[in-house]
């Protein structure tokens, strides 16, 4: 097949060049001349004044055309080069070049729609004058003359719309000048990356891949046939809406082949008797990871505006990884595997260099395109405690010997109404470190901490870790009280700070970005701060570690070194767990989406953090880490220098009549005081905590469900 293109295509070169010495004048009189003809036998005036200015004024030349850039289509890749999805306005177009058009695509459009291509210089006078004498007999317009190249001009430089004859002398000139300009080759390579083929699909390539999933090497005899009938009318003959008119325009174009000699008579017949096998589906439609896609892609228009992302032909590389959504979507799935259970979402974050590797909704992306991993804002629950404890330490508070009172408490909130806070179970323990308190999510221990911290500091602790949603310095935030609430890529990338030794690296998903030329014009760097110190990180994390060993996260164990907590907001509304790994920082949310609805009878329990959340986290990390190796922790060169245990912040049982004056301590209820602030935290860090003090509040035996 290719060699007889060639050899007809040098036959025809040949043709052509005997007649290219012919005055360019006596070509466009032979070209104007059926108009004039059909103009003295309308006899009208207006037409023929229309004529005169047409002739009259300066014919347009082709530099002076503005320059076009065909839209393209933009790419979206995972990390290992996967197609994510296309991006397309309403022109969808991959351009290729010439040697990857194949030469069957060729001779099909130019046998059906310009036979007489490669012998015409860009008008075809012979065909103008056939039409001419067509349409007089037919008394109508039956017949055009349009040649490819008048047909490329027409669509590159002009309106479309206007049908006057002004516009079909300018498309008569520029196609003249064109050819004089551009091969043969060059012109049917750019027409064919340019023409309609319906279903928005413009250019060969993307036709070919919207009706056979192909690329246009791979096309058989009868399909570039196809795909050659659909310029003329793409509504008309699309295969997928009409196949019988598909099929027949099909077989006209195979017999105008047959009968240009580009095709012999076996393989006409064997084409005319194919039947139309066409791909289920267009490939373009096709998204994986869309809450991804839509991620990605709200991104790229804030950095490169609405038409340059929808036309201007990008290759987007992101840091998703296939094989971890996978993971992802199962442990859900696994887990919320009956009908009517609540939605879950997933986000998993290298602390170190802040890429997202997995972004997980259990949501139908067809009735909710609500992305839950990175735009919902749900209440953390106890889950925020980490932000609390942090602060704490990072004051200087050992957690090993700062003891509080396990008890129903009350404080006095100015302008507001007294707050009033009790432990999850109503179990209450005395005498407790914030350890033991941490293990058990003890709501009234940590209530009075946030009291002793500050609510500002906590806030600030959160803001530092990576916390972006607006958070309100009130006490309750330490119990995940929050005025607007969080998302899981928030939570997964604070709770990587502990991961990455203090360290918060702002998450990032695009890695790359190139234009149409494969030039990069954008390329992510990694943002990171000193959030807080090596110290404070190791010394929260001994604490979480032991929370997935032996407190409220024990569903989350994978067998090694790990470490997290639970997080359960108030009525069983929103169910957490954040947890990491020193690689691997992820948060799972688990709720519905539609709505704040109670979770009290899912698989005939109440939901907690400690629950289906971190059932999910498990089963996720204990797939994915197999790519890591098993390490600990890393310890600080500068462990946290505690406050002395004499100046910490426990919490005795002071008489009120024995309470001393100070301007700097709260009234907490009935015979409670606060020691007062400290003004400046501690510069160094604490020694790791080895294990929890045995002196203080009973062993806990079986770890409750916890906020």
């Amino acid at each position: 097949m290719a060699h007889r293109y060639s050899t007809l295509h040098a036959r025809r070169r040949r043709r052509a060049k005997t007649k290219r010495g012919l005055n360019r004048a006596i070509l466009v009189a032979l070209a104007f001349a059926p108009f004039f003809l059909a103009l003295l036998a309308v006899g009208t005036v207006t037409v023929g004044l229309q004529v005169a200015s047409a002739v009259s004024k300066d014919i347009p030349q082709l530099e002076d055309q503005r320059r076009v850039e065909l839209p393209q289509t933009t790419r979206i890749y995972a990390a290992d080069g996967t197609l994510l999805a296309y991006l397309h306005g309403v022109e969808n177009r991959e351009i290729i070049g010439g040697e990857r058009i194949p030469a069957v695509a060729k001779n099909a459009i130019v046998a059906i729609e310009d036979e007489r291509f490669y012998e015409h210089q860009g008008v075809d006078a012979e065909a103008a004058v056939r039409a001419f004498i067509a349409n007089v007999q037919a008394e109508g317009i039956n017949e055009g003359f349009s040649t490819l190249t008048m047909q490329l001009v027409g669509t590159l430089y002009l309106d479309r719309t206007d049908q006057s004859l002004e516009r079909k002398l300018d498309e008569m000139a520029l196609a003249l000048q064109m050819e004089e300009l551009m091969s043969k080759d060059e012109i049917l390579d750019l027409y064919l990356n340019t023409v309609y083929f319906g279903s928005n699909a413009y250019g060969i390539q993307a036709a070919s891949r919207t009706y056979f999933n192909k690329y246009p090497a791979d096309l058989s005899l009868e399909e570039a046939a196809m795909l050659a009938g659909l310029p003329q009318a793409p509504s008309r003959y699309n295969p997928r809406i009409n196949p019988d008119a598909a099929k027949e325009r099909r077989n006209t174009v195979l017999q105008r082949m047959w009968f240009n000699e580009y095709i012999t008579i076996e393989e006409y017949q064997r084409a005319v008797a194919a039947p139309l096998e066409l791909a289920p589906s267009s490939i373009y439609e096709e998204v994986r990871e869309p809450y991804v896609v839509d991620y990605v892609k709200k991104q790229l228009i804030e950095m490169f505006g609405v038409d340059r992302v929808f036309e201007g032909g990008l290759s987007v590389g992101t840091s998703i990884n296939p094989a971890y959504q996978r993971h992802g979507e199962w442990a859900i799935k696994d887990t919320l595997d009956q009908p009517g259970d609540p939605s879950a979402a997933l986000v998993a974050v290298d602390p170190d260099s802040g890429l997202i590797r997995a972004m997980v909704g259990s949501s139908d992306y067809d009735n909710s395109k609500f992305n839950l991993a990175a735009q919902a804002k749900r209440q953390p629950g106890s889950a925020f405690k980490t932000f609390g404890l942090t602060a704490a330490i990072e004051m200087g508070m050992n957690p090993a010997t700062t003891i509080y009172d396990s008890r129903p408490v009350e404080f006095d909130i100015p302008g507001s109404k007294p707050w009033k806070v009790q432990t999850f179970s109503h179990n209450y323990y005395g005498a407790s470190t914030l350890v033991q308190a941490t293990l058990r999510s003890d709501n009234s221990v940590y209530a009075q901490l946030a009291m002793d911290v500050t609510p500002q500091r906590i806030v600030d602790t959160a803001k530092r870790m990576g916390i972006t949603s607006p958070l309100s310095p009130n006490p309750a935030i330490i119990l995940g009280g929050l005025t607007h609430g969080v998302s899981p890529l928030e939570m997964a990338s604070a709770y990587g700070t502990l991961a990455n030794q203090g360290e918060h690296v702002e998450p990032r998903i695009i890695l790359e970005v190139k234009d149409s030329n494969n030039r990069v014009i954008y390329e992510s760097k990694r943002k990171a701060t000193q959030a807080i110190s090596e110290g404070v990180a190791y010394a929260v994390t001994q604490i979480l570690i032991k929370n997935i060993q032996a407190g409220t996260g024990t569903n989350a164990q994978i067998g090694r070194p790990a470490a997290g907590k639970t997080g359960t907001a108030q009525n069983f509304r929103d169910a957490w767990f954040s947890g990491y790994t020193p690689q691997i920082s992820t948060s799972v949310w688990m709720g519905h989406p539609e709505a704040q609805i109670e979770m009290r009878n899912v698989h005939g329990r109440r939901v907690t953090g400690g629950s289906f959340p971190a059932i999910i986290w498990g089963k996720f990390m204990g797939r994915i880490m197999k790519d890591y190796p098993v390490t600990d922790f890393a310890e600080p060169d500068s462990p946290v220098k505690y406050r002395d245990v004499e100046t910490t912040y426990a919490r005795k049982k002071i008489p009120v009549d024995e309470r001393p004056p100070s301007s700097t301590s709260t009234t907490l209820g009935p015979g409670t005081t606060l020691a007062p602030p400290i003004t400046q935290p501690p510069s160094t860090l604490a020694p790791p905590i080895t294990q929890p003090p045995t002196t203080l509040a009973p062993p806990i035996t079986e770890p409750p469900a916890a906020p």
